[in-house]
């Protein structure tokens, strides 16, 4: 049984509370300690003095414990939670069915990582910084060489060093969250990523031979079939499982088989050479694998049971989600329905 450590600070007036809503959490182990009044150490302003910590050990993912403490500190003002990884526990706890009266509404809460943990991993990916322009301008280069020379190694390396996945999970989070701030930055680092990338291939497009728009690999982008939609909402189904679930080494995987760079780099190049409708289609592939992830992540966010923790919030996260399967689910519709006439060939008639 994987374990966190709870860490609460608050004035030791909001102690008992404090314990009692863990408690009624089913908390694993509950401990407690007091900053003593008469610490030589603390000056009289110390406004650490007379100011309780408490600590719980609950099972990871456990979002009720975390929940019940912040109701039962709600409107008070000066605490803080601390979530803080285990890497083991001896003797390891055993699970206690006792402990656990509602089980199955208990097990709906722990099937995912805590929401908090969730939503410090994924939203970095939508912070912009210098690091992140990097990171897009140096991958755009590497797959631009890549796709160019058809070497299948070098465009997987630039996968995985592409910035581009975290923000699309970031925002399907924000949906699940009705967070529209996270919503927001999450399309401003998408946006800026893709201004970067098109630009800096538009440019290579003028400059590469135009032998280099016949490798393989460049080709393969510049259309968009039911087969790479499937690949797409399953990778991003994927995408989102590995990180509700604390396994966020399996995204490497995910970013090779998603591949949102690529296309992209694609669009750019054909652009930049004048080909038009293959840049078209390279673009079409780029808007069904973000739609694609947009929506898988979203829906595996909701199955998880990953939401807000007031009813008002939950009221603005319904309103969220709606909207996003609408838009998102309209484009990738769309996409399909291209993809089935042209497969009849009924755009030539």
């Amino acid at each position: 049984m994987a374990v966190r450590v709870l860490e609460i600070i608050a004035p030791k007036e909001n102690q008992e509370r404090i314990e009692a809503a863990l408690a009624e959490a089913h908390a694993i182990e509950i401990w407690r300690s007091i900053a003593r009044e008469s610490d030589q150490q603390c000056d009289d302003e110390d406004e650490n003095r007379g100011r309780a910590v408490v600590r719980a050990l609950v099972e990871t993912g456990d979002q009720a414990c975390i929940d019940a403490v912040q109701d039962a500190l709600s409107g008070r003002k000066d605490w803080r939670i601390l979530i803080l990884p285990v890497d083991a526990a001896i003797p390891m706890p055993e699970r206690d069915e006792e402990r656990e009266p509602d089980a199955t509404a208990k097990e709906k809460k722990r099937k995912a990582e805590a929401r908090e943990v969730l939503y410090n991993t994924v939203a970095k990916g939508a912070v912009i910084d210098l690091s992140y322009i990097l990171f897009v301008a140096l991958s755009t280069v590497v797959a631009a060489v890549a796709l160019t020379s058809s070497n299948v190694a070098v465009l997987i390396g630039a996968m995985v060093i592409a910035p581009f996945l975290g923000p699309f999970l970031a925002f399907a989070l924000g949906a699940a969250l009705g967070d529209r701030a996270l919503m927001s930055n999450a399309l401003k680092a998408a946006g800026l990523g893709a201004a970067i990338s098109l630009s800096m291939s538009i440019l290579l497009g003028f400059l590469i031979p135009s032998s280099a728009l016949e490798a393989k690999e460049l080709v393969d982008r510049t259309s968009v079939d039911i087969e790479g939609i499937v690949v797409a909402l399953a990778s991003g189904a994927c995408a989102a499982l590995a990180l509700t679930s604390g396994a966020s080494a399996s995204l490497v995987g995910v970013m090779v088989a998603v591949a949102l760079l690529p296309p992209a780099v694609t669009a750019g190049i054909m652009l930049g050479a004048g080909h038009i409708a293959d840049a078209l289609g390279a673009f079409s592939l780029l808007l069904a694998n973000v739609a694609s992830v947009v929506i898988s992540a979203l829906a595996i966010y909701k199955i998880k049971g990953i939401a807000p923790r007031r009813w008002y919030e939950k009221q603005e996260a319904e309103r969220a989600q709606r909207r996003t399967w609408f838009v998102w689910g309209a484009l990738l519709l769309l996409l399909m329905v291209m993809i089935l006439v042209r497969s009849m060939g009924w755009a030539k008639i």
